[in-house]
């Protein structure tokens, strides 16, 4: 259990350090063209992991076929849509805001599943959806302001990181090897990408090289935080594992005090990323 709590916390940190380097990396590159080389750099991750570790010799081409739909939209457009909304709100209050996957959950059990609520995840959701709350009211954080419709960037990318989770599991149950999974999908996602943007970045000559280490760096991080994930969930419970992960947004909280010093947050926005932690730590473990 100390191991999983260990790579769930790492986890944790590889993605707030993710979204701070982002911060970096938009200071030399426009934020349409860095999805481009995060996502190609996780994809490289994954597979330098999956080749030696995978057992390809039962691979399953359904299963295969589900991890490549998926591929389709996640992880490119919560790349997308994560950092747009890192460089409109900083990265504390998109990882804050971005972290509310499971209120979707819930909801969705509770609309399509007919489940019911219990006391606790009722407050965790009555939290979430009031620290949330507490951010579009402040309107702004970090010296940044912004228009209450821009919380939808970070809130869309939490729908789409949460509807993609079933089909997933369906994937994983089918053939069991979650660092193919990662290769995979995130193989379709570099072509999704290159798709969508690799002529406008042809077109526009090549990029800044700073710019492209540090979303290489992103996509390492990302990618290193989804497979310390994965190894805390084979280790540990997701009662134990879900709720440390979930403390990324305070983590990115305290690396942008010390990394990034314009992103200094008012007391209000603080409190409002607090509650919302709190919040999805309860919904995650009311349920239990």
């Amino acid at each position: 259990m100390s191991e999983a709590a260990f790579l769930a916390l790492g986890a944790a940190f590889c993605f707030a350090l993710a979204l701070i380097l982002t911060q970096f990396g938009l200071r030399t590159m426009p934020s349409w063209r860095s999805p481009l080389y995060s996502i190609i750099g996780s994809a490289v991750v994954a597979w330098l992991l999956a080749l030696p570790l995978v057992d390809w010799g039962a691979l399953n081409w359904r299963a295969v076929a589900i991890f490549a739909g998926v591929g389709c939209i996640f992880p490119v457009v919560v790349s997308i849509l994560s950092v747009r909304s890192n460089e409109k709100l900083g990265p504390a209050v998109a990882g804050a805001v971005g972290n509310v996957t499971p209120l979707f959950a819930v909801l969705g059990a509770v609309l399509f599943l007919g489940e019911r609520l219990l006391f606790a995840q009722l407050a965790g959701l009555a939290m979430v959806v009031g620290g949330v709350a507490l951010l579009a009211l402040r309107g702004g954080a970090g010296g940044r302001q912004w228009s209450v419709w821009v919380l939808g960037l970070p809130l869309a990318a939490a729908l789409v990181r949460g509807s993609i989770q079933p089909a997933i599991k369906a994937g994983l149950a089918i053939w069991h090897e979650p660092l193919a999974a990662a290769a995979i999908g995130y193989t379709l996602s570099s072509i999704v990408i290159l798709l969508l943007v690799g002529r406008r970045a042809f077109r526009e000559g090549p990029a800044i090289r700073e710019g492209v280490y540090w979303f290489l760096c992103v996509g390492f991080a990302n990618g290193t935080a989804t497979f310390l994930l994965y190894a805390a969930l084979g280790l540990g419970s997701i009662a134990l594992v879900a709720p440390l992960v979930a403390l990324f947004p305070l983590i990115a909280v305290v690396l942008s005090y010390f990394l990034l010093r314009h992103e200094k947050l008012h007391a209000i926005g603080l409190l409002g990323i607090v509650v919302s932690v709190a919040g999805v730590i309860l919904l995650l473990l009311g349920g239990k």
